[in-house]
C-alpha cells in the first residue's frame, strides 16, 4: 500500500483536523482484518528460496530427524543378527594333524620305524532346533523395535507440524508488525509536519518518535524469533540455512478446522492405547522376551559332538574311525542369562504400568487444554477484535469533530496491532494443542500426513 504524506500546502488550506482526518481513513482502509493472514516478504527469499509443504518438510524429516534416525539404524543392528541366528553351524570344525618318527622294537630284537601321522576331524551339531529359536528371537526383537521407529516417526511429524505452524504465524506476526510501524513512521512524519506549521507542540512529536522506536524494537523480537523457528526446521528438514522458505501449506495458519465441540476423554483414552506405537513396542517385547527365554533354555540341550580319525602307524597299521560325544550341562545351564531375562520381564511390567498411565494423562491434558485453547480463540474473536477494529472507526470520526489528539491516535492504532497479535498467538497455541492431542492420540486427527496406518495393536490387559 502506498500512503499519502501530507503537505504543507494540505494544512495550510484544509487545516490540520481535517488533514489528519484523511489520513486516518488511509490507514484504517489500508488495515487488513485479523483473521486475514499474509506471510511477510524477505528480500532473501527472492534470490535462493524453496517452497516447502507440510507434507515435504515431513517427507525430509524422515532422514534428518535425529531420534528417527537413531531409531531406525537400531533396527538395522537388530536385522544384521539375522545372519549370524540363521547359521545351520554355529561352531566351526575343529581340526587336529599328528605327525612325527614310531619305532617299534620286535621280540626278535629287531626295530620297526616308520613315519607316524594321524588326522582327527570332529563337529559339533545341533539337533534340538537352536537355529529357529535363534531366528525367533531376532525376528521378535525387530518387531518390537519397528515400533519404537513408528513412535519416533510419530514424535517427529508431530515436532514438525508445530514448527511448521509456528513459522507460518511468525511471518504473520511480523507482517503484523511491518504494518504498524508503517502507520508509525507516517504519523511521526504527520506530527513533524504539525510542529513545523506551529499547529502543535515539540511533546506530540516525541510521542510519535517514541512510538516509532518501540514499534520497530518489537518487530526486530518477531523476526529474531521467527528466523530461530526457521533454522529449527531448516535443521529437522536436512534445508541448508542459506536457502529461503516459502511455506506453501497457508492452511495451517488459519484457524484449524475439523475440530470437535465435544471430545470423550474416555473414548480417547481407549483409542490412544490402540494407536500407540510405543505401547505395541512394549506390548512386543514381552514376545521378544519369550522368545529370547526359548532361545536359552534350548540351548542347554546337549550337542552331539561327531570326530572322524585316520590314522598310520607302521607300515601295513591304518587306523579310520569315528566317535560320538556329548558336553553335559553340569556347570553352565545358561543361569546368568535367564536371570537378565527374568530381571527383563519384571521391568516391562513397570514400564508399561508406567506407559499406561502417561498415556491417559497426555490424553487427559490434551483434551482439556486444547478445548480450553478453543474457547480461548473463540471469546477473543467475539469480544476482543470487534471492538479494536470499532475503536479505529470511531476514532476517525472523533478526528472528523476535532475531538482527539495525537496520543488517543496512537493508543487506538497500538491497541489494534497488539490485538492482532495476540490473536495469532492465541491461534498458534490453538494449533499446538491440537498437534499435541493427535502425539498422545498417536494418530492424525485435524492435520493430513502421508504416514501409514498404525498395526492394529495388542490386546490389553496384564502382561
Amino acid at each position: 500500500m502506498r500512503f499519502l504524506p501530507l503537505s504543507h500546502t494540505c494544512i495550510g488550506r484544509r487545516g490540520p483536523t481535517r488533514c489528519f482526518a484523511g489520513l486516518l481513513l488511509v490507514i484504517v482502509l489500508w488495515l487488513p482484518s485479523p483473521t486475514g493472514a499474509a506471510e511477510g516478504s524477505d528480500p532473501a527469499a527472492q534470490t535462493a528460496s524453496l517452497s516447502l509443504s507440510l507434507a515435504d518438510a515431513l517427507s525430509r524429516a524422515q532422514s534428518a530427524s535425529p531420534d528417527l534416525v537413531r531409531a531406525q539404524n537400531e533396527v538395522r543392528s537388530i536385522d544384521a543378527r539375522r545372519a549370524g541366528a540363521a547359521l545351520w553351524f554355529p561352531a566351526n570344525p575343529y581340526t587336529t594333524f599328528l605327525l612325527g618318527p614310531r619305532s617299534e622294537r620286535q621280540p626278535d630284537g629287531s626295530t620297526l620305524s616308520a613315519l607316524q601321522w594321524q588326522l582327527h576331524v570332529e563337529q559339533t551339531l545341533e539337533i534340538a532346533g537352536q537355529r529357529w529359536t535363534r531366528m525367533d528371537a531376532v525376528a521378535a526383537a525387530s518387531a518390537a523395535q519397528r515400533d519404537q521407529v513408528e513412535y519416533a516417526r510419530r514424535s517427529t511429524e508431530a515436532q514438525i507440524k508445530g514448527l511448521y505452524v509456528q513459522c507460518l504465524l511468525s511471518a504473520q506476526r511480523v507482517q503484523v508488525a511491518v504494518e504498524r510501524e508503517a502507520i508509525s513512521r507516517q504519523l511521526l512524519e504527520s506530527a513533524q509536519t504539525r510542529m513545523r506549521l506551529g499547529a502543535s507542540g515539540e511533546i506530540e512529536g516525541n510521542l510519535a518518535q517514541i512510538e516509532v522506536g518501540r514499534v520497530v524494537g518489537e518487530r526486530r523480537d518477531i523476526e529474531v524469533e521467527r528466523e530461530q523457528r526457521l533454522a529449527e526446521l531448516r535443521m529437522l528438514t536436512a534445508i541448508p540455512p542459506t536457502t529461503a522458505l516459502v511455506l506453501s501449506s497457508q492452511e495451517l495458519g488459519a484457524m484449524p478446522r475439523s475440530l470437535p465441540t465435544m471430545l470423550d476423554r474416555v473414548d480417547l483414552v481407549e483409542r490412544a492405547y490402540a494407536a500407540r506405537a510405543d505401547l505395541r513396542a512394549i506390548y512386543k517385547q514381552k514376545d521378544a522376551l519369550r522368545a529370547e527365554n526359548r532361545r536359552l533354555l534350548r540351548e542347554i540341550v546337549p550337542n552331539p559332538v561327531l570326530s572322524f580319525d585316520w590314522q598310520k602307524d607302521l607300515d601295513g597299521q591304518v587306523f579310520i574311525g569315528g566317535t560320538v560325544g556329548l558336553s553335559l550341562p553340569l556347570w553352565n545351564r545358561n543361569q546368568g542369562g535367564l536371570s537378565q531375562v527374568r530381571a527383563a520381564e519384571q521391568n516391562r511390567i513397570a514400564e508399561q504400568r508406567l506407559l499406561l498411565n502417561r498415556i491417559a494423562a497426555e490424553v487427559g491434558q490434551a483434551v482439556a487444554t486444547l478445548q480450553l485453547r478453543r474457547s480461548q480463540v473463540d471469546a477473543f474473536l467475539r469480544d476482543a477484535v470487534p471492538p479494536a477494529e470499532r475503536n479505529v472507526d470511531l476514532l476517525r470520526r472523533g478526528w472528523q469533530a476535532g475531538k482527539f489528539d495525537l496520543f488517543r491516535v496512537i493508543t487506538a492504532l497500538r491497541e489494534q496491532a497488539e490485538v492482532r497479535i495476540r490473536y495469532l498467538l492465541m491461534l498458534e497455541q490453538l494449533w499446538l494443542s491440537a498437534i499435541g492431542l493427535e502425539r498422545a492420540l498417536g494418530e492424525s486427527l485435524f492435520t493430513q500426513t502421508p504416514a501409514a496406518a498404525p498395526a492394529p495393536a495388542a490386546p490389553r490387559g496384564t502382561p
